[in-house]
């Protein structure tokens, strides 16, 4: 039977192409990215090359043996048979009753084929686009420390870098933020040095060699290491790989007292700077706090707020960004980033609206008379609140200022795209996650933003390359399970667009009545009067969301129902994304003579006439 290792090489199947590393299955002109469980599903299979697999052994390697029903089993195996066009009779993974699934192709190692000299295929990565000016991105926070250099020119043929997750080697978990912080630091020294094109890596691909990784990130070397914590002692390890043959071109180890964190941060981007491109004088303009424990309380905080989504985690990084305030009034960057958990606590937490505006801009005003270096930087953080506040034309100068600073969160980029979209811009919505995708290639946040924004202009292919990336980068959030399943609908896979919309469903707890009829009113619109009663009970009992309302409604025919939910955009906040009200399944809405009174009364209409759009009916175009 083939080893793990040769079924990493490739594979064919019948009329398919398997290519494990690249997370492509492949058949002529047509690309399928599955979901990264489906594949995992695949390969245990074709590790048996016929023999059976049971259920017990796929939830032992592809699950790790958690305990679970069967459930995610037969969703993985329905969705390999849904990328094989697999229908009954099977042809090419087939059920034994009480026993367990075997594939009924034969394996066809690419292994086998190739010369012994040959290695393996390298990973294709992606095409390479335009870059924007944009000299850095800290992909855990806003602004932590600018560095500005005078750098020699020759640093030999490394022109391209890919930063990967450092790995925390301590025995407590709890030290990841640690990890997070010399990440950031080492980001932004590269970052610094002209010309060299950094790119930074949410994902350790710790199955694939450097010279794949290389490949697949599209730059010719990558750095990885690790930070060890041991009592009050901290370890790093970095290496430099070549992404040609993954030879190690540099590798060293700086050790020394967790007290001394500004230090050692410092310490490791000069040497790593030197080994690169040589000695040079500097200089270090230090964005950074008086004493160590107010940076130690900052750096929590970071780590809190990239992990958002856990509980308790937007409420424990307030708190840590208060305390590194207290302890040092002058740190700017704990300024941006408490501004930023409060923006984001009316979508995480429901808070009200109006007053967690006014405490983002309260401290981001603050902290900028604290510290002006961080001025351009919270553009990002009003450009988001104005977007709140419907004040297009302010949101959109300051998310230019935050993306045009010295350095950046790539978020900036993403929330300007949802402004654009907003303001029913589409086409340029794309722009600036591509851009930001261009350095941070394995954001998930990023791809899935594409992956949306090609969905809503009903491109079909691209929106399913991206989600196929999100998907591999485990992107959630309810927008995104939503969009995902809207484009399955387009493509007629009913039944995983079902089930996607019942897990959505169930994350706010909400029942799931409504969604049969419904999606038997998209397969037959004969069907729908019978889908609005089950909508208008679902919305009687408080159980749909604005956003799945409105949706349902355009969807289903109802105009004068989608447009009384649209209404509540005009209430403090953003009630559902508005740039649903551009997408093509709203033509409807649109055409009705009300739709134009909704944008006027959102400001919308104002924005047009001050950058110069035009309004077709369906799209925004702006000179």
């Amino acid at each position: 039977m083939p080893s793990n290792e040769e079924l990493n090489q490739g594979f064919d199947l019948g009329d398919w192409t398997v290519l494990p590393a690249k997370g492509l299955l492949r058949r002529g002109d047509e690309e399928i990215r599955p979901e990264p469980k489906v594949m995992a599903v695949l390969l245990s299979l074709a590790e048996r090359d016929g023999n059976v697999v049971t259920k017990e052994e796929l939830i032992d390697e592809v699950w790790d043996g958690r305990a679970m029903g069967d459930e995610p089993v037969l969703r993985c195996v329905s969705l390999l048979r849904g990328h094989f066009n697999d229908k009954k009779p099977f042809k090419y993974v087939d059920t034994l009753q009480r026993r367990g699934y075997r594939l009924l192709q034969r394996v066809r190692l690419h292994a086998e084929e190739a010369a012994p000299t040959t290695s393996a295929a390298g990973v294709a990565g992606p095409g390479p686009r335009a870059w924007k000016s944009v000299a850095a991105v800290i992909a855990a926070g806003f602004l932590a420390i600018l560095v500005y250099m005078v750098w020699p020119t020759d640093r030999g043929d490394v022109q391209s870098i890919a930063v990967l997750p450092l790995d925390n080697s301590s025995t407590d978990p709890a030290d990841s933020y640690l990890v997070s912080g010399f990440k950031a630091e080492l980001i932004q020294t590269l970052h610094n040095i002209p010309d060299l094109e950094v790119k930074n890596s949410r994902v350790n691909y710790t199955d694939l060699e450097p010279s794949q990784i290389a490949n697949l990130l599209d730059v010719d070397s990558v750095l990885l290491g690790s930070v060890q914590r041991v009592g009050d002692t901290l370890k790093i390890h970095y290496e430099v790989a070549h992404g040609a043959d993954g030879v190690t071109i540099l590798t060293d180890d700086i050790t020394g007292h967790v007290g001394d964190i500004f230090a050692l941060q410092e310490r490791l981007a000069l040497q790593l700077r030197n080994e690169l491109v040589g000695e040079s004088t500097q200089q270090l303009i230090k964005s950074r706090p008086a004493d160590s424990a107010a940076y130690d309380s900052y750096m929590r905080g970071v780590y809190a707020l990239e992990h958002r989504g856990d509980p308790g985690n937007l409420e424990a990084a307030i708190e840590l960004f208060q305390y590194s305030i207290r302890l040092d009034r002058e740190y700017g960057p704990a300024y941006l980033s408490l501004a930023t958990a409060y923006a984001l606590l009316p979508d995480y937490r429901r808070a009200p609206v109006e007053e967690m505006n006014r405490l983002a801009i309260e401290t981001v005003e603050q902290g900028v008379a604290m510290d002006p270096e961080i001025e351009a930087a919270a553009g990002a953080v009003y450009g988001f609140v104005y977007h709140k506040q419907k004040r297009w034309i302010e949101s959109e100068a300051a998310y230019l200022r935050a993306i045009g600073a010295a350095v950046v969160d790539s978020n900036a980029f993403n929330w300007y795209s949802r402004m654009l979209s907003s303001v029913g811009r589409l086409d340029d919505a794309l722009l600036p996650p591509l851009d930001a995708l261009e350095i941070d290639p394995s954001s998930a946040i990023l791809n899935s933003r594409v992956a949306i924004v090609y969905t809503w202009l009903g491109n079909g292919r691209k929106a399913r390359e991206y989600f196929g990336r999100a998907n591999e980068l485990d992107a959630s959030g309810s927008t995104y399970i939503f969009a995902y399943a809207f484009q399955l609908i387009r493509d007629g896979q009913f039944e995983q667009a079902r089930n996607l919309t019942t897990t959505g469903v169930k994350m706010f707890g909400a029942p799931t009545d409504w969604i049969e009829p419904a999606f038997a009113a998209f397969a037959d619109p004969a069907l729908r009067p019978e889908a609005l009663l089950a909508v208008n009970e679902a919305a009687a009992s408080g159980y749909l969301t604005p956003q799945l309302e409105f949706v349902l409604r355009g969807v289903l025919g109802d105009v004068g129902g989608a447009l009384r939910v649209a209404e509540l955009l005009e209430l403090p906040g953003e009630a559902f994304e508005m740039e649903l009200l551009f997408i093509p399944e709203m033509r409807d809405v649109r055409a009705d003579p009300a739709f134009m009174g909704l944008l006027e009364r959102l400001g919308i209409t104002d924005y047009w006439e001050y950058a110069g759009c035009t309004w077709d009916g369906n799209t925004a175009s702006c000179g």
